[in-house]
């Protein structure tokens, strides 16, 4: 999905039409959906006449953060919104990510200014490099994005825009841990005809929504990227709930005593519901993790030392205690190996702390 900026002539969009001639292979006319991503340069586009000729869902472009001149929202987003709501289209709202601002400051950026939002509306970030910036966000940026987003709208229906190359360039544990819904950009002869299911290479689940074509057209805008989604890429994401997994993947940390993103992630997410922990759940550990920690060791497994976020000898002790509990059997002596990361694992993987 190629992508400028309303500075230079963004685009974007998604879904159409059910019993359109274009389906992709394997869309079934009952179930799956079609449409189209608008941005400035379908500022024309009828909706109406969209729906009238099949289509069933518009991402409007909301704006971005890929311009050296900061963030911005698109001239023509909340004419889109209102435009596509009107015509009884399934509305979504995407970012596009760049250089100029944090993943959490974008996600604060693009909430604050979302048009006419409701839920069971998707909520996407379009990862690209497109005018001024330089670097494809990673998979910490991109879960950090959709953790925030959550954290401020709560249940929602997440998508995560990315080109078939760029997706098996990278690996994306938190960003499937976020749950979102994977959004694949990937065509064939780009000419609206029928091709192959995009090539994931094992670094995805599965797709929710293949956008096949940039040469489509609708609504009187003869240049148009056509998608084929999936019922289930309007699955809300639920939010919060106690179970320590809340939807996240179990760690391997079980089976291989060695602490990863997974591991941490479930850590982090168990944290925030039992000892205060307000940081992203991206499953990389700092201050406010290990402090979180500490106050759990402190108020569960005798840790006596401060609560400062600098995990020593006497931490490590308190959590080889916890998992003592969980099947370790070693020393308590501060020091972490692999049994000791096993025991943790299996306390960490439950899917309830009762």
């Amino acid at each position: 999905m190629r992508r400028r900026t309303w500075l230079r002539g963004l685009t974007l969009a998604v879904l159409a039409p059910a019993g359109d001639t274009l389906l992709a292979p394997g869309a079934s006319a009952a179930t799956d959906l079609q449409g189209i991503d608008v941005g400035t340069t379908q500022a024309g586009i009828d909706f109406a006449l969209a729906r009238a000729q099949g289509q069933q869902f518009a991402i409007v472009k909301s704006g971005g953060c890929q311009l050296a001149e900061g963030p911005y929202t698109s001239p023509y987003y909340t004419r889109q919104v209102q435009g596509a709501r009107a015509a009884g289209l399934r509305l979504g709202h995407y970012w596009l990510s760049g250089d100029y601002q944090t993943p959490t400051a974008a996600a604060d950026y693009f909430v604050d200014h979302l048009h006419d939002y409701r839920q069971g509306d998707v909520l996407a970030l379009d990862v690209e490099v497109l005018d001024d910036s330089t670097r494809l966000w990673d998979d910490t940026q991109v879960a950090t994005w959709f953790w925030r987003v959550r954290e401020r709208v709560g249940a929602f229906v997440p998508w995560f825009y990315i080109g078939a190359a760029n997706l098996r360039a990278g690996n994306w544990p938190r960003t499937i841990a976020s749950g979102a819904h994977l959004w694949v950009a990937a065509y064939g002869p780009n000419d609206g005809t029928r091709h192959d299911d995009p090539e994931l290479g094992g670094k995805y689940p599965d797709w929710a929504v293949h956008q096949y074509t940039s040469a489509g057209s609708a609504g009187g805008v003869p240049a148009v990227d056509l998608n084929l989604a999936r019922a289930s890429a309007f699955d809300i994401v639920e939010d919060g709930g106690d179970p320590p997994g809340d939807g996240l993947p179990k760690t391997t940390t079980e089976e291989d005593g060695v602490p990863g993103p997974v591991m941490w992630m479930r850590t982090q997410n168990w944290l925030r519901i039992e000892s205060g922990y307000t940081g992203p759940i991206d499953g990389v550990p700092g201050v406010n993790t290990y402090a979180a920690l500490q106050r759990n060791m402190r108020d569960h497994w005798g840790y006596t030392g401060p609560i400062d976020g600098v995990p020593g000898t006497y931490t490590w002790m308190a959590v080889q205690r916890l998992a003592a509990a969980w099947g370790y059997t070693g020393p308590v002596d501060g020091v972490m190996g692999p049994n000791s990361w096993r025991g943790f694992a299996r306390f960490i993987n439950q899917d309830s702390w009762d």
